[in-house]
């Protein structure tokens, strides 16, 4: 899942969502996502939360705003949890084993997107 997703001692802690999702196309590597055409709907709730998604079309990184109608994954969190992952405070496995993570959808997708993202600066 999103467990390797974290912010290099160097950058800022994010504050809020949108830093992280402006940051994701950056840090998405690229031979990991060779060959990967996928949608993911993340659904954000409580304060600071929302509704986006990825689109993933073979090493390219797209993120809008709002709901994808079919998408391959959905995943559900407060948008509290999605700020720990990022910033590097909790562990998206853990999260997900204790119910904090809903997904439904291809769940080997869920498994590789932490090799597909990249906050660690390296």
């Amino acid at each position: 899942m999103l467990e390797h997703m974290e912010y290099d001692a160097m950058d800022e802690r994010a504050e809020h969502v949108q830093q992280v999702f402006d940051l994701m196309p950056s840090r998405l590597t690229r031979e990991q996502a060779e060959g990967v055409e996928a949608v993911i709907q993340m659904d954000l709730t409580g304060d600071g939360g929302g509704q986006w998604y990825l689109d993933i079309n073979d090493r390219v990184l797209t993120i809008r705003s709002g709901t994808y109608d079919s998408p391959d994954i959905s995943m559900t969190m407060a948008a509290s949890d999605w700020l720990s992952i990022a910033n590097g405070d909790a562990n998206s496995v853990g999260l997900f084993m204790r119910g904090k993570i809903q997904i439904e959808g291809d769940m080997h997708l869920a498994m590789k997107m932490h090799t597909m993202f990249s906050f660690s600066g390296d």
